[in-house]
């Protein structure tokens, strides 16, 4: 099995949930990392920084939809061994700076994201919070993810999981371009169905979350997240 590019990082301290508390009093965005980082929480953390150069996006009734890749859709479809990965987010709902206070809990992303590792692979879920950048609609928008819980939630038989439980932090910033969104979203999603024999996704209970939304101070947490 083709190793990952991990890097070796130095322990993550026990003061995130602090550092979100902050943002509670400020009320405000912060900046994320400029490149994607996926951080494991174990006694032996890891860093794993793919180099996602492909990515549209989608505005959808209920969400705003991100899917950023180093795999091609061609590859997706063509191909039944493959190194890489395909990271797909939904911003839930936008918060408002200096309005929107934000819980260690408070969630408004849900991400998936899927390992390619030759003939191995393994889907990691969870949700995040996330500040949008940009205006939703124009050529070019995208989020800064600021924190997130996310883990191993099905893989095949011999995947090996180093990451679980771990953060996925960043800026994704994508073109729109739905259709394109659509395609590599079904794709993904048919190869992990293909690869693992059985239907197998993550979603979030989206008309809930919305309704909380729109309820100025209402937010979800990790618990409206289901594997479907």
């Amino acid at each position: 099995m083709r190793p990952f590019p991990f890097k070796s990082s130095p322990a993550i301290p026990a003061i995130f949930a602090l550092f979100l508390g902050t943002l509670t009093l400020l009320g405000c965005g912060v900046s994320a990392p400029e490149r994607l980082e996926v951080t494991s929480l174990g006694d032996t953390p890891r860093t794993l920084a793919p180099e996602l150069g492909l990515g549209t996006y989608s505005l959808e009734s209920a969400n705003t939809s991100f899917i950023l890749s180093d795999i091609s859709h061609e590859q997706l479809i063509d191909s039944s061994e493959l190194f890489g990965h395909v990271l797909h987010v939904e911003l839930l709902w936008v918060p408002t700076a200096g309005k929107t206070a934000v819980e260690p809990a408070a969630t408004n992303t849900s991400i998936r994201l899927l390992v390619f590792s030759g003939r191995e692979l393994g889907l990691y879920g969870g949700g995040g919070f996330a500040w949008p950048s940009g205006d939703p609609g124009s050529p070019a928008y995208g989020i800064d993810i600021v924190g997130s819980n996310i883990s191993l939630l099905a893989a095949t038989a011999g995947f090996i999981d180093l990451l679980s439980p771990a953060q996925l932090t960043g800026q994704v910033r994508t073109r729109l371009d739905g259709a394109a969104t659509k395609q590599m979203t079904t794709a993904a999603s048919q190869f992990l169905t293909n690869a693992l024999k059985r239907a197998q996704w993550v979603g979030p209970r989206s008309r809930e979350l919305q309704q909380g939304a729109a309820l100025n101070g209402e937010y979800s947490t990790l618990t409206d997240f289901v594997v479907r």
